[in-house]
C-alpha cells in the first residue's frame, strides 16, 4: 500500500462527502459506518481536515460535516499531504538513507520517476474523481 491507512480513510470520507447533497451534513457515525472506519480514529482525521480547510462541521443534534470548497479543488495530494506523516519517500530503496545524486543506487533513477509519476497522479486527481469512481484527468486505468 502506498497510502497510510490514514489517509485512505480521508479519502474515502472526503469521496462520501462528496457524494451528498450540497445542504446536507453528515454525523460522524454515519460517516464511519458508510466507510467502515472506526469512529475515534474518523473523529481525528476529520478534525485534521478541518483544521486544514478542506471540511467545516457544525456541532449539535443538527450537526455534521461538509466540504468545505468543491470536491473538484481538493486533490489527493492536498490529502497527502495533510494526513500522510511518512518522511520517507525521499529515502533509497536499498540504504533507507536520502537518496543522492552524488553516488545514485541502481535503484534510484526508476525510483525516482516512479515517485514523480505517483505525485502527478495525486496532484491531478481530486475528491470528484474519487467520488465518481472515475479516472483521474489523463490517466487510463489499466
Amino acid at each position: 500500500m502506498l497510502l497510510s491507512k490514514t489517509t485512505g480513510y480521508g479519502i474515502r470520507s472526503l469521496a462520501f462527502l462528496a457524494r451528498q447533497p450540497k445542504s446536507r451534513l453528515c454525523g460522524l457515525q454515519e460517516l464511519a459506518e458508510g466507510e467502515k472506519v472506526p469512529p475515534v480514529f474518523l473523529r481525528k482525521i476529520l478534525g485534521e481536515l478541518r483544521r486544514h480547510r478542506l471540511v467545516t462541521s457544525l456541532k449539535g443534534i443538527h450537526g455534521g460535516y461538509a466540504l468545505a470548497k468543491p470536491a473538484d479543488e481538493i486533490t489527493l495530494w492536498d490529502v497527502f499531504t495533510i494526513l500522510d506523516s511518512d518522511p520517507y519517500w525521499d529515502r533509497c530503496v536499498l540504504t533507507y538513507a536520502a537518496c543522492s545524486t552524488d553516488s545514485p543506487c541502481v535503484f534510484c533513477p526508476m525510483w525516482q520517476r516512479q515517485r514523480q509519476e505517483f505525485f502527478s497522479t495525486l496532484k491531478n486527481t481530486t475528491i470528484a474523481d474519487i467520488a465518481r469512481g472515475g479516472s483521474p484527468a489523463g490517466v487510463e486505468p489499466r
